[in-house]
């Protein structure tokens, strides 16, 4: 089956440490606008089952939807979580290194084209925002 469960529409799920999502969610809101199905799971309110059922809950909701969930970083608790919680399901892909340009990227691409292309162009806006700036 293809990873395209409806074309077009592609929600977003920010899991990390702290209260890390709600701030980047925020601060992409700020920048633009209010998006619908971008979600924030701070991990510092829930225990690991609580991420997995509240992860699974939203991709749940949203079964003619592709998903991308954003962790901090790959490896750790949240990313841990998040594979637990989205394994054997279709159309979702999981990107760990979130940061805020990827979610602009996120925000103003969606809808725009194919999902694995917006993925492959999320990678590499998020590769391409680490930078050293030479004074």
């Amino acid at each position: 089956m293809s990873d395209e469960k409806h074309s077009g529409r592609t929600a977003g799920i920010v899991v990390t440490h702290g209260k890390l999502a709600e701030e980047l969610v925020r601060t992409a809101e700020l920048i633009v606008g209010t998006q619908e199905d971008l979600y924030a799971v701070a991990a510092s309110d829930l225990c690991d089952e609580d991420i997995i059922g509240r992860v699974r809950e939203i991709v749940r909701a949203r079964a003619d939807t592709n998903v991308i969930v954003f962790v901090d970083y790959f490896g750790g608790s949240c990313c841990i979580n998040s594979v637990r919680a989205v394994e054997h399901e279709e159309g979702i892909k999981i990107i760990s290194g979130v940061n805020l340009p990827v979610l602009l990227a996120f925000a103003t691409k969606r809808g725009t084209m194919p999902f694995e292309e917006m993925v492959d162009h999320i990678i590499r806006r998020g590769r391409e925002s680490v930078k050293v700036v030479d004074l």
